[in-house]
């Protein structure tokens, strides 16, 4: 029996190995709670030891890998009901066959209510979906597919299984545990761990992937934030930084990309070349960020209106810093306290 569980469960039991290795080191990615991708790995492995749990750990699994992607602020005791009602439901299982049974030959079969043990693990794989594209994923780029391949992976292993048997389910759901996993920590490495804003090289690798598509470039700086800190302390100058962050991140839109370059200096790509649109996101995170008692300068440049993409973040930086040069002029403050 135990060479047969091996043979049948090789591949998974391989995945469960390395990646629980990978795991182990306890190390997390900004805002990432890599913790919780142990459910699946567990989840997995109570399915190799036990086949008849297949309902309930699948359940489980796909429950761990939205508690990943949920922001914290999104958690709510909502996410478990379905988990709680499939539990429930393949729990008659011992006293009655509402889910399944066996017949007098020991012929695997279904109730009624056999299919929720598939049902509920495909409503957490779509809010898994719903979750990565709006929290996660790009607009650009082919790496928004990731998580829709996954979905559609294990989406199809299960109705495998349920429709002609198998254990197709298991490896799906640790080869797509392991690259949603992948997919995650590549998207956070891209990410300015104090702003969550997109970092340095993010925005150099957008500006070589996407320079054609790009129409816009604004270029930010935060007014007086080395006397923030100075008067305040650091902490009060990344608070003002946060806070600049999410005014940018609010005042923005699906075709507008912001990166936190360094410091107090930000970037922004839009992928258009509507002037007036700009100028309104310029407007809107200005007004922002001053009713919150900070003040930023800020420039932009038409792609269309310069030679190449280097000439329009040329032309955004020298508009920006004589916006800057302005208001320390109409202000009266030193500038060269400024850093």
């Amino acid at each position: 029996m135990l060479w047969d569980m091996l043979f049948r469960h090789l591949v998974t039991l391989f995945l469960i190995l390395l990646f629980s290795i990978k795991l182990l080191p306890k190390k997390t990615f900004r805002d990432m709670d890599t913790k919780f991708f142990w459910l699946p790995v567990i989840s997995c492995l109570i399915l190799v030891i036990e086949d008849t749990l297949e309902s309930m750990a699948a359940t489980v699994a796909a429950a761990g890998l939205l508690l990943v992607i949920v922001p914290h602020e999104k958690r709510k005791p909502v996410i478990w009901i379905p988990c709680i009602l499939n539990l429930l439901v393949s729990s008659t299982a011992f006293f009655t066959d509402l889910a399944f049974g066996y017949d007098k030959d020991y012929h695997f079969y279904r109730g009624p209510l056999g299919f929720v043990s598939f049902i509920v693990p495909m409503l957490y794989l779509l809010m898994i979906l719903r979750s990565t594209l709006r929290h996660v994923t790009q607009t650009e780029g082919a790496e928004k597919w990731i998580a829709t391949i996954c979905v559609l992976f294990c989406a199809a292993a299960s109705i495998v299984d349920a429709v002609i048997g198998g254990i197709r389910i298991n490896e799906a759901m640790m080869i797509s545990t392991i690259f949603f996993y992948s997919f995650l920590y590549s998207h956070d490495i891209r990410l300015d761990p104090l702003t969550g804003l997109l970092n340095r090289q993010a925005f150099y690798d957008d500006c070589k992937l996407y320079g054609r598509s790009i129409g816009a470039v604004a270029s930010l700086d935060m007014n007086g934030l080395k006397e923030l800190n100075d008067n305040q302390g650091h902490q009060a100058g990344d608070k003002a930084l946060v806070q600049i962050s999410e005014c940018i991140r609010q005042a923005g839109d699906e075709n507008m990309r912001a990166y936190r370059i360094g410091g107090d200096e930000f970037l922004l790509l839009f992928f258009h070349d509507h002037e007036e649109s700009i100028a309104g996101v310029k407007q809107r995170i200005q007004e922002s960020v001053e009713q919150l008692g900070y003040h930023i300068s800020v420039g932009y440049a038409l792609c269309c209106r310069c030679r190449d993409l280097t000439t329009a973040i040329n032309e955004s930086d020298r508009l920006m810093y004589e916006d800057k040069a302005r208001y320390y002029r109409e202000s009266g403050r030193d500038r060269r306290r400024r850093r």
